[in-house]
């Protein structure tokens, strides 16, 4: 006999419990409408960060605004390269596949996408740039200790102006705290991934 996998419940997307949405405040049920409004479905991260209630919405503020395309200072297809990368640097799977695709988007083509989450070292078609915040991204989540003044000065070299480096760092940070808490609740990827 053959186990099988099976599709995850909303109770099986988590090592924790997963709160239901009508539990929740105020501010994170709209949080979890927004992006169900955009997506068209829930993601997992979000109905599995929810045990946090208040401190996930104040967190969901900061991190959902930082990859807002509509907003920044850094394009945003620079802010998903630091995303996919530290995702993947941090190995976060959860992670590195929402942003697998999100970057492909950004970029117009889904393979690099996918290439830059697996290892953006192995993708020789990247840009200077991207390839600059990618290894910034890769440095600042394996060794932030390891960061110098040469690392800003190529930053500032690629024409980034200190606001958009400090930008940099709140993106690679903020991922650097989702990716320990989809690690530690080892959230399923959603359906929606391998579509």
């Amino acid at each position: 006999m053959t186990d099988t996998l099976e599709s995850p419940s909303v109770a099986s997307i988590s090592r924790l419990t997963v709160p239901e949405v009508d539990t929740l405040p105020q501010a994170l049920q709209d949080q979890i409408a927004s992006l169900e409004r955009q997506l068209g479905y829930v993601p997992n991260w979000i109905r599995a960060f929810a045990l946090g209630g208040a401190h996930t919405a104040r967190f969901n503020t900061y991190l959902l605004a930082l990859l807002d395309p509509n907003s920044g200072v850094l394009p945003y297809v620079d802010r998903e390269i630091l995303a996919t990368v530290s995702s993947a640097e941090n190995g976060c799977s959860y992670c590195r596949l929402n942003h697998a695709g999100s970057l492909g988007d950004a970029i117009g083509d889904n393979k690099i996408g996918t290439r830059v989450a697996v290892d953006y070292r192995e993708v020789r078609e990247l840009s200077a740039r991207h390839r600059t915040l990618a290894d910034f991204a890769a440095k600042l989540s394996a060794e932030p200790g390891e960061v110098d003044d040469a690392d800003i000065d190529t930053l500032r070299a690629l024409g980034l102006n200190d606001e958009e480096i400090f930008e940099a760092v709140h993106v690679v940070s903020a991922f650097a705290a989702a990716n320990r808490f989809s690690i530690f609740l080892q959230v399923t990827p959603d359906d929606q991934f391998f579509n």
